[in-house]
């Protein structure tokens, strides 16, 4: 039974000259509800110190020797759990090597509780640091956030979470260097456990104001946003628990200074800052990108973080955006020039490599198994042609975009396995995922094609699920293969539905061990036109109809189309058939409806006048009342019911009638700028989203119009958005 401590002694701080082993306590720097911090001198070394004491304020109370004693009642067992959990976290953060990141020098017991020693760090905190600037530009911003960012990439690796990042927090020394201190709030990412409920008002995300919030990376950059939204805007955050319902923050985009911080920058913040926590960045690298895009906006200078492997893999490896943009452009569904390049999604085999253990390594190390990577990459790809493929380095491995044959990214992938597992042995693990999604090309500074997108996310999602030395591959993927490939089920196992750490579901197969040099897939070659049908007859199949096909599925996928209908074509036995089999490739349900029957006609209403006529993929009629451009593939909703070629559909009828809202790319483009001078950066996702549920323009503006609060901006918005659309 615990002893109740003497009066008057309840959550004292131990006194000036007390020594603790070799550490004499100095002064008291600050306490929280976990612990209590102290400067202290090494008498051995006769160097300063900070230690860190677990004294939770609301179990335990200090005894006349100094021990620390627990509060009578039932607090023993949670003051034993939280003891164990700092010592646990203490080891971890005693491996931490991070210049930015405080350093631990050792832990240790007494007293009837546990102490962490601390580097001490010299300095200002960054609130004191930033009043005394004359003024803070975007370069002095990102030189504060850069190596921060750094360091906690280091500490997520190791699976652990800083949770308490604040201005207080990060320290400017004397060099101009920041470090992050005070990790008595980390705790470790566990999927059975819950995580204490620690929150810095204004800094903290509201998953962090109850025990059971999904908490991962994206909590630290929530509060890391704040902090960067405090010194571009000078204003403190509001509450993240009074944004949960209805959002009054001012955005960072319409607050700061866009002479001083680029608009990119700014939306970036707001990015990081979103209540919802699948909104905000994933981990550190997506946050780093977008903020090294921005600087690169603002001063040209800067490269991209996820920086193509030009100097490492040979130029050969980098296609130069004239060849990529040239094979892309065989379709009609990318454009021919960079600008609009960098608006267009296509679909695409994602290959996403993972070095398993790689931050485990010592940076010598880390160097010799990079060089030996990037050797491997650059024989597994060389045969495939240049202007088809991407690779973006992920800082512990690589991504690697195939524009074309989704076969070229699987032979790829089973000749890296066979070259490691040769050459490489122990001295090299990876893990593989493929996926065939969405990706959006974008032009770097060096007039070079950059990828991003979903299904980059999605490729490494399902790369989690490989064992070392694994290739796995998404059911998207699997079911495009299978189509275009006689043997390739053969190649699959089926490891069933997982969830990955979002709670989001994915079917995942497994590329089989056997056989891995000797398999080689069936790839059909020219641009067969006919079919030997059961008797040996033949069944033609005219060109024009195959090219219709292929520019339908090119508007719906892009450039992947071409390859997809050569090599679907022997199999096919009419061209309704032909598109049948190509549908599984279009992930969007209603798109692969459209694409299936592409002669259903449809009706779309203009703010309760007139009505047009258009066909899903191209065929549109003609009404100069009307929009009639062709519609771009992100923006199609087509309800369930369907209408032959030629039917009207009739609203006040029972009548089966399709409904289609057709908006291209730049009245989309349009609609975002408009929507934007009210609501910010999220007018982009809430168009996205509008399009999808709303079945009429007049809809899908009240919709939008909701999101702002003032009707003056309303009006104003919905009079701009009509002349939007009513552009020819």
């Amino acid at each position: 039974m615990a002893t109740q401590a003497a009066p008057g002694k309840d959550a004292a701080s131990l006194a000036v000259g007390h020594e603790l082993f070799e550490y004499r306590i100095e002064k008291t720097l600050g306490g929280g509800g976990f612990g209590i911090t102290y400067l202290a001198k090494d008498v051995n070394l006769q160097l300063p110190v900070a230690i860190k004491e677990y004294f939770p304020a609301d179990l335990a109370v200090r005894s006349p020797d100094c021990s620390v004693q627990v509060r009578a009642g039932d607090g023993e067992g949670r003051f034993q759990w939280g003891l164990e959990r700092f010592i646990d976290e203490a080891r971890t953060l005693a491996s931490f090597r991070h210049p930015n990141i405080v350093r631990v020098l050792r832990y240790f017991k007494v007293h009837g509780t546990a102490y962490i020693v601390m580097e001490y760090e010299t300095g200002n905190p960054l609130t004191h640091w930033l009043a005394k600037q004359s003024g803070l530009s975007q370069k002095s911003l990102l030189q504060v956030v850069y190596p921060i960012l750094d360091g906690l990439e280091a500490v997520h690796k190791l699976n652990f979470l800083h949770r308490d990042i604040k201005p207080d927090n990060i320290y400017i020394r004397a060099d101009g260097s920041p470090v992050l201190l005070d990790f008595g709030a980390a705790r470790r990412v566990s999927g059975n456990a819950e995580l204490t409920n620690i929150v810095s008002p204004g800094f903290a995300p509201f998953e962090q104001y109850h025990s059971n919030g999904h908490q991962g990376p994206w909590t630290d950059l929530y509060s890391l946003g704040a902090v960067m939204y405090w010194m571009a805007t000078g204003t403190k955050p509001l509450e993240s628990a009074s944004r949960v319902r209805e959002d009054p923050i001012r955005k960072a985009v319409a607050l700061g200074n866009t002479q001083v911080y680029c608009e990119a920058l700014l939306q970036a913040i707001d990015w990081a800052m979103s209540p919802n926590e699948a909104q905000r960045p994933q981990n550190v690298g997506e946050f780093r990108a977008v903020l090294q895009t921005a600087e690169q906006d603002r001063n040209h200078t800067v490269p991209l973080g996820a920086s193509h492997l030009a100097g490492r893999l040979g130029s050969s490896t980098v296609p130069p955006s004239s060849g990529v943009l040239a094979f892309v452009s065989q379709t009609q569904a990318v454009p021919t020039n960079a600008a609009e390049a960098m608006r267009k999604n296509v679909m695409g085999t994602i290959m996403f490599l993972d070095l398993v253990a790689y931050s485990t390594l010592s940076v010598n190390q880390q160097v010799v198994v990079k060089a030996l990577f990037n050797e491997l990459i650059g024989k597994a790809i060389g045969g495939v042609n240049e202007s088809s493929r991407i690779v973006l380095d992920t800082g512990d491995g690589a991504a690697i975009c195939f524009l074309g044959d989704p076969e070229e990214a699987l032979q790829s992938a089973l000749l890296m396995r066979d070259l490691l597992l040769q050459k490489y042995g122990q001295r090299l693990s990876m893990r593989v995922g493929l996926h065939l999604g969405p990706i959006r090309m974008m032009m770097d500074i060096n007039n070079r094609v950059n990828v991003v997108g979903d299904g980059i996310n999605v490729a490494q999602r399902v790369m989690d699920f490989s064992a070392p030395n694994q290739i796995t591959v998404s059911r998207a993927f699997f079911e495009v293969i299978s189509q275009i490939s006689d043997n390739a089920n053969d190649l699959f196992e089926y490891l069933g539905a997982r969830q990955d750490k979002h709670k989001r579901p994915h079917d995942i197969y497994r590329v089989m061990d056997k056989g891995f040099a000797a398999t080689r897939l069936a790839s059909p070659s020219g641009m067969a036109t006919v079919r030997l049908d059961a008797e040996n007859g033949v069944v033609a199949l005219p060109p024009e109809a195959v090219l219709e096909v292929e520019n339908d599925l090119a508007r719906a996928i892009g450039p992947l189309a071409h390859v997809l209908v050569k090599k679907s074509l022997p199999r096919a036995t009419d061209i309704q058939n032909l598109r049948e089999v190509l549908a599984v490739s279009i992930p969007d349900e209603l798109l692969r409806e459209g694409f299936i029957h592409p002669k259903r006609a449809n009706t779309v209403p203009m703010f309760g006048g007139s009505s047009a006529r258009s066909s899903t993929f191209g065929n549109s009629g003609s009404n100069s009342n009307v929009l009639s451009r062709p519609m771009s593939s992100a923006t199609a909703r087509v309800d369930t019911t369907r209408v032959d070629s030629g039917q009207r559909p009739n609203p006040n009828t029972g009548s089966p009638s399709l409904k289609l809202l057709a908006l291209d790319a730049e009245q989309q483009a349009g609609l975002e700028r408009s929507l934007g001078q009210y609501i910010g950066p999220l007018s982009k996702t809430l168009i996205k989203k509008e399009i999808a549920r709303e079945s009429n323009v007049d809809a899908l503006l009240q919709a939008l119009a909701r999101h702002i609060d003032k009707a003056t901006d309303r009006e104003k918005f919905l009079e701009s958005a009509k002349r939007i659309l009513a552009r020819r």
